[in-house]
């Protein structure tokens, strides 16, 4: 069944998860505030729209933006989805955001007749091309059911984590752990160079040995600064604010968001 789909925000991440889902058979209409992304998806056969029409036109709207006040403008704004759409809308949010915005973004779609699908991904550009990225879902069973085939698209992994809310603190937990890593990975790297050994050899013993990850096995291959620091800036100051809140320190989080200017690589 061809499904009328908005996605808003065709960035790194959101435009090959919304071309994937041209590529499936769905009626796809985008957004974005720049041109080049809405040119690429007009061109694999996607419809440029505003927020606003996508929310008076889609079954399901998808949400796939930066920060969190760019996340309730789209949601809660005067022109943003609850403000313009109907009941029974199903609003995903692909963005990783504090647990306050997305309490906030659940409220505004209930208040509207609409549901709210907490998901954040996790997987990069790469794993959207290749559709192999990871969804973590907060939903009820109704709003899941809709969005789980959707998923299927462009995810080889979708954990369902419970209500709407509990997939973004499995996301700020997530972050926090990936960040550590690329942290561990930079001051191995950094002494076994500094010490004389090729970077090469430093990655494969890295990559043999129980260092092994995701990060070790492309170190050097993926370039995630400069569009990569703001980003995990936010996801470990959130994590840091829930933290805070939860009573509990992170102390190996805070060193992390001192060094991100010298760990991203």
């Amino acid at each position: 069944m061809v499904t009328k789909i908005g996605f808003i925000g065709l960035g790194v991440q959101g435009l090959p998860l919304a071309l994937n889902l041209v590529a499936a058979g769905h009626e796809v209409h985008g957004c974005d505030t720049t041109a080049s992304p809405l040119d690429t998806l007009r061109e694999a056969g996607g419809v440029v729209s505003t927020t606003a029409q996508i929310a008076r036109n889609c079954e399901v709207a998808f949400v796939c933006v930066a920060t969190d006040a760019q996340v309730i403008e789209v949601v809660a704004g005067s022109d943003g989805l609850t403000s313009n759409g109907s009941s029974g809308l199903v609003i995903v949010n692909h963005s990783t955001v504090s647990p306050a915005t997305t309490d906030r973004i659940v409220a505004a779609a209930a208040a509207s007749g609409m549901a709210l699908v907490d998901a954040p991904v996790s997987g990069g550009a790469r794993g959207a091309e290749q559709r192999s990225m990871s969804f973590m879902v907060g939903a009820d069973d109704a709003a899941f059911a809709i969005c789980e085939p959707l998923f299927r698209v462009s995810g080889s992994t979708i954990l369902r984590t419970g209500a709407a809310g509990s997939a973004t603190i499995g996301k700020l937990a997530h972050q926090v752990t990936i960040i550590g890593n690329i942290l561990a990975m930079a001051e191995g790297m950094r002494l076994g160079t500094a010490a004389g050994l090729p970077a090469e050899t430093v990655k494969a013993i890295m990559v043999g040995g129980l260092a092994r990850s995701f990060i070790a096995e492309t170190w050097g291959e993926i370039k995630m600064a400069p569009h990569a620091i703001p980003i995990y800036a936010k996801d470990l100051e959130n994590s840091l604010q829930l933290a805070s809140a939860l009573g509990i320190e992170l102390p190996g989080a805070d060193l992390m968001r001192q060094q991100l200017h010298t760990i991203v690589p």
